[in-house]
């Protein structure tokens, strides 16, 4: 979609509901969604303003007054970005701030299996509307005025990399090179460098990019890794480069080791992975990620940002202090124990052996050991009795070698604060797991009092080992948290993110938030000549859904959906379904398409009914049909590719005279085996081609080019399909197509071929067809070995011959994902030339067509 399109869209929605005629998603109501969109019989702007307004509600929450922000927000987002980069194609991605309830600086923790819960919050985020670039230079822009815009080219980074190992060779860039100076840009700098490095030659374009974020800079609630997983989804996207979200978190961990710091992948798991209603449980030794149930009702996570974490030079020593004690100093001293004090050592195995299932036991020797920890330990000291330690200190934290030599490090209070935290994620976890309080007398509010309180518990604890053990607090952080515990419907309160500052999390009751904000209004930011609210200094959340795109092609699908699953019903939204695929930008159907136009046989049938000329030759209201036919398929494909003409040995010379001034490419087909057989005459001369292929019968006039745009529209919504069958309710249906109870297509009958009688009123293929040309040719050759009979030069199909919709229809039904069948057509563009009396039908329904159309 074009950002003017999109800002059309936005304007036509940001009216009030009442506005318009549709009831649904008033009064906080999740609204019926075809019932919301068809309201009033709803076409073009007003379906995709509707549609818009329920994207929105379902990411940020049926509120009108919420939807209503977004939607200005995104208004004012479009108007910077043409401002900026003037019209074009655009993508918008969102991804949440991480809102982390326990779990604490120990997801780079590498002598432990440490744990963490998190959540990605549904009302605050930061959004990416993006364009892709054909040059390697990547611009940014921010509207926070005090991110500057700023410029990079790909190839400033490392060279791709030919190798597999491409993350070391990733690591020995960064060791290799000195920090950047600090700029909002090296987060974007370190997701595309990375990518270049992962994926070599294929990150070949750039892309144009404005975020908005809503999440406090420097808060604790990862704005930073928030852009560093935006910025690496946009590159890939803008190089069609594929990716699951798992694997994108990892990757940006890494690439957010550009900008200095050596942290974990907790913020971009939890960005990438986070569902709505859930928290994220991710374990660090397993590197897997699992959704936990997380109560919404009556209970609210509110942040309070305290005053910024300062990422200049001596806050990244702090972090990267931490980060070297638990990656390198710590695994060092338990590894020098197995021949210096080999019992400690292997009570240590032991013990984590038994953590894997949280032992209590376990829990209890693993702190017994952590307590024969140095206290304190220097690196001057580690270059001495760990050397190989000191050397990967040097490569990983050159700035915290020169600068911290002689410093002395906590080991083991960092040790115990890391046990501490794996221990409170485990009875977390444990207590969102169960459900009794549920149960509980006084109802499911009491229960989730009863929880709230236990919660609470943990996260004042995970606060005192921050402040005493890990030593992140300051007093400003210390006098929140005295003021936010002071209020007796605050179940608990910590310091959450890095520390030094940022923000500072209270888990409350829903109805107790306004007087809460008042109360930090009044007794913390006015001392300070703040106001908290106008700032955006607080953030109330719910969990919500973690990396997204923001498209309308979301609802498009669902509506398609339900549509395509309502049987006989179907035909009265026909003509709404039609609209929404109108509505679809035209870009988003304009991938490589290679028409195919199948003008073979030997046309004895049709002359036996007075017809002088084969069918596809046949001259409709002044116009051959093939010409017809291609003319249409040219004006949906936008001249994509020359059309592959399939003819045969009788039809060649007059398809040949009827497209003399036209630039397609023929194909013979020389005996008549069928249409299936015709199609696979065509590989040889599509065999590398990996776009969509357009079968379509030379014999079908009255398919308007609108149509076979629509038909391309649907395939790029549904793109991992691999046949899509634009269909037509009608009675007495030639071809059948068969659904099962869910509404999948199960199979298609051949009445001619099967002897099967025809429906009184069913769905049936208009004679052209949208394939996966790869996925085709595999099928019809498939099919082709195993029908095909060398001795009787035939198929051992009805007739001998191979069929094409119906046998590719049943071959590709038969695996994942299946066949889209969408009877969105009207029927009477359908209507093929078989004898002579359809021509005259065909004529009819084109110009009955035409008048309606007018």
């Amino acid at each position: 979609m074009f950002a003017s399109e999109l800002q059309q869209f936005l304007s036509a929605a940001l009216p009030e509901p009442s506005d318009d005629s549709a009831e649904g998603g008033r009064a906080g109501l999740e609204p019926d969604l075809p019932e919301y969109l068809f309201a009033g019989n709803a076409s073009g702007r007003l379906l995709s303003a509707r549609a818009l307004r329920l994207l929105l509600s379902q990411v940020y929450g049926v509120n009108d007054e919420a939807v209503r922000k977004q939607l200005l927000r995104l208004n004012s987002l479009c108007s910077v970005f043409l401002e900026l980069y003037g019209d074009g194609s655009v993508n918008l991605l969102r991804a949440p701030a991480r809102i982390n309830i326990i779990g604490e600086h120990v997801d780079y923790v590498s002598y432990l299996p440490t744990a963490s819960l998190t959540f990605g919050s549904r009302e605050h985020d930061m959004l990416m509307l993006y364009r892709a670039a054909e040059t390697e230079q990547v611009r940014g822009a921010s509207t926070f005025a005090d991110y500057h815009p700023f410029d990079f080219a790909l190839s400033d980074g490392p060279a791709p990399s030919c190798r597999e190992d491409h993350e070391n060779e990733w690591l020995t860039y960064l060791y290799d090179a000195p920090p950047p100076i600090p700029h909002w840009g090296n987060y974007v700098k370190g997701s595309c460098y990375l990518a270049r490095a992962k994926y070599g030659d294929r990150v070949a374009r750039s892309y144009n990019f404005l975020v908005d974020s809503n999440i406090p800079p420097s808060g604790g609630a990862s704005s930073s890794s928030a852009l560093v997983v935006l910025a690496g989804a946009a590159i890939r996207e803008a190089n069609r480069i594929s990716f699951n979200p798992h694997e994108l978190a990892l990757d940006s961990a890494k690439a957010e080791w550009y900008v200095g710091t050596r942290g974990g992948a907790m913020d971009h798991l939890t960005i990438c992975l986070a569902e709505r209603a859930h928290a994220v449980g991710t374990s660090y030794r397993e590197g897997s990620a699992r959704t936990v149930p997380l109560v919404e009702e009556q209970l609210r996570w509110a942040t309070f940002f305290s005053h910024p974490a300062d990422k200049g030079r001596e806050i990244m020593l702090e972090y990267n202090e931490r980060a070297a004690i638990a990656r390198v100093l710590i695994p060092a001293v338990v590894e020098g124990w197995k021949l210096a004090h080999p019992e400690p050592y292997a009570a240590w195995g032991r013990a984590i052996e038994s953590l894997a299932s949280v032992s209590a036991t376990a829990l209890v020797e693993i702190e017994s050991l952590i307590n024969q920890l140095p206290e304190t330990i220097t690196l001057a000291q580690a270059e001495q009795v760990y050397p190989d330690a000191y050397r990967q200190c040097e490569l990983a934290f050159p700035v915290l070698v020169s600068e911290r030599r002689d410093h002395p490090l906590r080991l083991r209070a960092c040790a115990l604060h890391h046990l501490g935290e794996v221990r409170r994620v485990s009875t977390a976890k444990q207590l969102l797991h169960d459900t009794s309080f549920r149960d509980e007398v006084g109802g499911r509010e009491r229960g989730a009092q009863s929880l709230a309180r236990s919660l609470g518990q943990l996260i004042n604890e995970s606060h005192k080992s921050l402040r005493d053990l890990y030593a992140v607090s300051t007093p400003d952080v210390e006098s929140l948290i005295e003021i936010l515990l002071s209020d007796p419907s605050v179940y608990g309160a910590r310091l959450m993110g890095g520390g030094f500052g940022g923000n500072v999390l209270a888990l409350t009751s829903e109805e107790n938030v306004p007087a809460l904000v008042a109360r930090v209004q009044a007794e913390f930011y006015e001392p300070r000549g703040r106001d908290g609210l106008r700032e955006g200094a607080v953030m109330v959340s719910t969990p919500g859904e973690g990396l997204s795109r923001l498209d309308l092609e979301i609802i498009w699908r669902e509506v398609i959906e339900w549509f395509n699953s309502t049987g006989q019903e179907a035909a009265h939204n026909r003509m709404q379904i039609a609209s929404i695929l109108d509505s679809v930008a035209a870009s988003v159907g304009s991938g490589e398409v290679w028409p195919v136009i199948v003008a073979a046989g030997k046309g004895s049938r049709a002359r036996a009914t007075g017809l002088d000329a084969p069918k596809p030759l046949a001259v409709v209201a002044g116009v051959p049909s093939i010409l017809r036919v291609l003319r249409s398929v040219r004006a949906a494909t936008n001249n994509s590719r020359a059309a592959v003409v399939i003819v045969s040995p009788e039809t060649e010379p007059g398809v040949r005279r009827a497209l003399a001034d036209e630039d397609v490419v023929f194909v013979v087909q020389p005996e008549p085996m069928g249409t299936g057989d015709a199609v696979l005459h065509a590989y040889e001369r599509m065999k590398d081609f990996r776009g969509r292929a357009l079968i379509i019968w030379g014999t079908q006039p009255a398919i308007h080019a609108r149509t076979i745009l629509r038909a391309l529209k649907l395939a790029a919504l549904f793109d991992e399909y691999e046949m899509i069958v634009p269909t037509a309710l009608k009675e007495r249906p030639y071809a059948p197509v068969v659904r099962d109870t869910a509404g999948r297509v199960s199979g298609a009958r051949e009445t001619h071929t099967d002897n099967a009688p025809a429906p009184d009123f069913g769905e049936t293929n208009n004679g052209f067809f949208v394939l996966d040309s790869q996925a085709m040719f595999g099928a019809l050759t498939g099919l082709h070995q195993r029908h095909w009979i060398e001795s009787a030069q035939r198929y051992d199909r009805p007739g001998g011959e191979l069929g094409f919709p119906n046998e590719l229809i049943n071959y590709f039904a038969g695996r994942e994902p299946g066949v889209l069948a969408c009877p969105f057509v009207e029927p009477r563009e359908g209507q093929g030339i078989k004898t002579l009396e359809d021509v005259a039908r065909c004529e009819r329904f084109i110009s009955e067509l035409r008048s309606e159309e007018s």
